[in-house]
């Protein structure tokens, strides 16, 4: 698994428990939100720009 897949994936388990702490733990909740935004970022960041490079 790559970095970019990792980020990925952490990403999402972290939104998949974000559901899971809607009642009594709800600040948890939104820091969980936090972190698979951070993760969605580093994902972004880690994107293969030579792709799109190769094309010009």
């Amino acid at each position: 698994m790559t970095d970019r897949q990792s980020c990925i994936h952490c990403a999402r388990v972290y939104l998949a428990q974000s559901r899971h702490f809607t009642g009594r733990h709800r600040g948890f909740s939104f820091r969980l939100l936090d972190w698979a935004g951070n993760q969605r970022r580093k994902a972004m960041a880690l994107r293969d720009a030579t792709a799109q490079q190769s094309l010009f």
